[in-house]
């Protein structure tokens, strides 16, 4: 797969929803710092159920998207520290948590989209100039066809460059048309002629399988089958993708689907015993943690696929190691990555504290400063630099609007 693309993103007003107002309340914890220019943010934070018990050999469940709001944070506190980048114009954010669901992904658009709470005058406070969303394509689509301009880390799916539908939409990670066109080539390499796919039943995978199909029948392979998967599918919906594996005499199989949503099959797979396949992934799955646990490893072993070029931030770790829960006791998502890093829970000052939680307090004097967790190591980095670069994508296209920028009124500018 061809290196991850630098993209320069083009801004302007929200002019079609800056003055809307929610009727309801979504009541969604955001991470917020004020500037003269707003950028949004929505990432799945602690999507997935969090174990009270960890080995530390690998990143504990949803840290990795923690890790995500940091990155944007870092690269907007990096460029206000800036001198020469947008000398006297500083940048604020406010990021949301889709908990990885497009109906979620959605609420939180909206809510970045209406005025703060309580302010009616638009000119009191910025707007949101831009969003920084989101990991999954079916989430993409919910903000790319209700706001704009839009920045996008890791949302892969072909269908997101319709430059008739997402005039708005950016980008800092390649298409999954490279991605098939890839893969199509793998299977050519190869020789492989006759051979089966597992698609995410969702707007991902559908797309990304028939870009696939459409390169490999230029090069006469045969798909046996396309199967399909989703976090959300009942046991007897998994099975039956199973069977399509088990009823098929293909060896090759190749899966363009994201953990969460491939994650039943591999275990079922694992369960029935199902060996001798050479699986081949997408970006989505085949750097994820499951398919390496000795578990999973049995089966899924051996399989090929094509990944980001891992980048290195370096300043970035003492920004991460210096997050507390006491700092901000009432900071978004401060406290649960405490507890699954640490290992307790803090005693907050003016934070209620849950009854039912069985963790065991913290002393006060636990610390991330010398920390060597994995989570720390900043020097090979795929998702996480692609937000990052988002920031900076940003940054740069205002930067080179600085002559049309009138700070005195920041709701109203062009590129």
């Amino acid at each position: 797969m061809q290196r991850t693309v630098f993209v320069f993103l083009s801004i302007q007003y929200l002019s079609i929803v800056s003055g809307c107002e929610l009727l309801g309340k979504f009541n969604m914890p955001s991470l917020f710092e004020q500037g003269d220019i707003m950028i949004g943010g929505i990432f799945p934070v602690f999507n997935k159920e969090v174990s009270s018990t960890y080995t530390f050999e690998s990143e504990p469940p949803g840290v990795n998207s923690f890790r995500w709001t940091q990155a944007m944070m870092f690269a907007v506190a990096e460029i206000n520290n800036d001198p020469a980048f947008l000398p006297n114009i500083s940048l604020g954010y406010r990021i949301l948590n889709s908990c990885s669901s497009p109906t979620n992904t959605l609420r939180a658009a909206l809510t970045l989209a209406s005025r703060p709470q309580g302010i009616k005058a638009t000119a009191c406070s910025p707007t949101i100039s831009s969003v920084i969303a989101e990991a999954g394509s079916s989430q993409s689509l919910a903000v790319a066809g209700t706001l704009g301009p839009f920045q996008v880390y890791f949302s892969t799916c072909a269908c997101l460059s319709d430059r008739t539908k997402y005039p708005t939409f950016f980008r800092t990670i390649p298409s999954d048309y490279f991605q098939a066109k890839a893969l199509a080539a793998l299977v050519k390499h190869f020789g492989w002629q006759w051979i089966g796919a597992i698609q995410s039943d969702n707007d991902y995978g559908r797309n990304a399988i028939l870009a696939f199909k459409q390169e490999v029948e230029k090069l006469g392979v045969c798909i046996a089958f396309v199967g399909s998967v989703l976090r959300t599918y009942t046991r007897d919906k998994i099975l039956d993708a199973v069977e399509m594996i088990k009823q098929s005499t293909v060896k090759v199989i190749l899966a363009f689907a994201p953990e969460g949503d491939f994650s039943p099959l591999m275990k079922e797979v694992v369960k029935q015993n199902i060996t001798g396949i050479q699986w081949l992934g997408s970006e989505a799955w085949i750097t994820a943690p499951q398919p390496s646990t000795p578990e999973i490893y049995t089966a899924f072993g051996g399989a090929l696929g094509f990944v980001m070029q891992k980048m290195a931030i370096p300043k970035l770790k003492h920004f991460l190691t210096s997050n507390s829960p006491y700092k901000d006791p009432h900071a978004p998502f401060v406290k649960e990555f405490w507890q699954i890093m640490v290992g307790c829970t803090p005693v907050l000052p003016g934070v209620h504290a849950d009854t039912e939680d069985t963790t065991k307090r913290c002393t006060g004097n636990e610390t991330l400063m010398n920390s060597e967790h994995v989570f720390f190591n900043v020097t090979e980095l795929r998702v996480t630099y692609n937000v990052y670069k988002a920031v900076y994508a940003i940054a740069h296209a205002l930067h080179q609007n600085l002559p049309n920028f009138d700070q005195r009124n920041t709701q109203h500018f062009y590129i």
